[in-house]
C-alpha cells in the first residue's frame, strides 16, 4: 500500500512551489512518486518538478483537461505505467487548479483501494484567493476544494495582513466537518507529518463503540458518566460506509425534538451534506470525502441515543 496525497488548490496558490518543497527535504533513501493533472493542452509544472526534484523522485503528468472530466480516462492509465516503472514509497498527485478533484478520490478508493492509501488531501489557499470579493461564496471550485482538503493552508502568509490572518482563521475553524489542521505558511513550506494525518488525530475515539459497522461515536455534553443529560451526539462512520439516501433522510428528517443537526454522508447517489434547523432541512452535494459523519442536538429523544444509532445503522447498504 502506497501512501499517497493529493494537493488541491486554485490557481497561483504554490502548489508546484509546495510539492518541490517537499521533495528536497524526503529521506533520500525513499522513492517518491509526482502525478501531475494541468488543465492546459502542454504540460509544464512537471518539466518544473523534474528539473529542481532530488534523486528518487519519477514525475508523470497528464494535460488538457482536469482529471475530473476531460482526462478522466488517462488516469488509470498514467497511474498504471506510474506504479508499475517506479513503485515509489509514496505518490503525491497534484491537481489542476481549475478541478473539481472530489471524483479523483472517488476513483482512487474504488479502482486501486488494494495499492493505494489514500491519506491527508492538502488544500492550499493565499490571501488574495481569500479575500477575493465572491470568491468564498460564489466560486464552485474554490468551494469544493475546500471541502474535500483534510488540511488547509493558507499559503504566502508573509503577504497577508494580521488581520487577514485572523479572518481566515476565523473562516477556517468554523468549516463544518472540522479540518484535521488549519495552518500559515510561507514560500509553500508543507511539513511531511502533515501529509499523514487522519481522523483520529481528530475524532475521540471511544473503545466501547468500535462494533457499529465503521462508525466511531463522540459523545458531546452528558456523556458517559456525566450527571448532565446529554444534549448533543455525533457519529462518524468510515468512507467504505454507504448510505441509502431515502431511508437516511427520511430517518434525519423525523424526530421534532431534534433542534440541529449537521452531516455529511456518502450516499449511493453521491456524497451530500445535510444541515437542519429545527423542522428546515438543507441538502446539498459536497466535495467532501474523508467520512460520513453527523452532529445532533436535541432536548430528549423518546429512543434515547441508542435508538437513533439503530436508526442510522439501519440505513447503511450492506
Amino acid at each position: 500500500m502506497i501512501p499517497t496525497n493529493l494537493i488541491t488548490g486554485f490557481l497561483g496558490v504554490g502548489k508546484t512551489t509546495a510539492v518541490l518543497d517537499l521533495l528536497r527535504r524526503k529521506n533520500p533513501a525513499e522513492k517518491w512518486a509526482v502525478l501531475v493533472n494541468e488543465y492546459g493542452t502542454v504540460s509544464i509544472d512537471d518539466a518544473f518538478i523534474e528539473g529542481e526534484a532530488a534523486d528518487g523522485v519519477s514525475v508523470r503528468s497528464v494535460a488538457g483537461g482536469c482529471f475530473c472530466c476531460t482526462t478522466a480516462p488517462m488516469l488509470p492509465v498514467a497511474l498504471h505505467f506510474l506504479l508499475q516503472d517506479v513503485r515509489p514509497d509514496r505518490l503525491l498527485i497534484e491537481t489542476s487548479g481549475l478541478g473539481h478533484p472530489a471524483r479523483l478520490v472517488d476513483t482512487v478508493r474504488a479502482d486501486y483501494a488494494d495499492r493505494l492509501d489514500l491519506r491527508a488531501t492538502v488544500g492550499i489557499v493565499t490571501p488574495s484567493d481569500f479575500a477575493a470579493p465572491g470568491m468564498i461564496d460564489s466560486n464552485p471550485v474554490f468551494r469544493d476544494q475546500v471541502q474535500m482538503s483534510d488540511v488547509l493552508v493558507l499559503n504566502k502568509a508573509d503577504t497577508a495582513t494580521p488581520e487577514l490572518v485572523r479572518d481566515f482563521q476565523a473562516w477556517a475553524n468554523a468549516l463544518y466537518p472540522p479540518k484535521l489542521l488549519i495552518a500559515a505558511t510561507t514560500h509553500g513550506r508543507l511539513e511531511e507529518g502533515w501529509l499523514d494525518l487522519s481522523g483520529a488525530d481528530e475524532v475521540p475515539v471511544n473503545p466501547d463503540r468500535k462494533g457499529g459497522g465503521g462508525a466511531t461515536d463522540t459523545h458531546g455534553p452528558g456523556g458517559p458518566g456525566s450527571q448532565i443529560p446529554p444534549a448533543a451526539r455525533g457519529w462518524v462512520f468510515t468512507p467504505e460506509v454507504v448510505f441509502d439516501e431515502p431511508r437516511l433522510l427520511a430517518v434525519l428528517r423525523a424526530h421534532p425534538e431534534i433542534v440541529r443537526l449537521k452531516g455529511v454522508f456518502r450516499t449511493v447517489n453521491g456524497w451530500i451534506s445535510v444541515n437542519r434547523r429545527d423542522a428546515e432541512v438543507s441538502i446539498k452535494p459536497t466535495a467532501y470525502r474523508r467520512d460520513s459523519r453527523v452532529e445532533v442536538f436535541t432536548v430528549e429523544l423518546p429512543g434515547g441515543w441508542t435508538g437513533f444509532e439503530a436508526e442510522l445503522l439501519a440505513c447503511r447498504v450492506e
